[in-house]
């Protein structure tokens, strides 16, 4: 690979090239920015709408029996 060296107007044109890349950069990072806090916002207005009418049921609700019990009932034979 051969390096060169770069005339003045050429490094103009970079430079411009760079800042021009920048700001299309940081127009994206805001954008995805003011995205990321609205679905922040959306997803905390939904979690407190499901807690205030309790849609989200706990785990250990339902019928209570010990960790051994069939939900089954008894076995009604012996196995062979």
């Amino acid at each position: 690979m051969k390096i060169v060296r770069l005339t003045p107007e050429q490094i103009e044109t970079l430079g411009r090239s760079l800042a021009r890349a920048a700001d299309l950069f940081r127009h994206l990072v805001d954008a995805f920015r003011a995205k990321a806090r609205q679905l922040t916002t959306v997803l905390r207005s939904f979690t407190e709408f499901v807690q205030r009418h309790q849609l989200a049921q706990p785990a250990t609700a339902g019928h209570r029996r010990p960790a051994w019990m069939s939900p089954y009932g008894p076995p009604t034979g012996r196995h062979r």
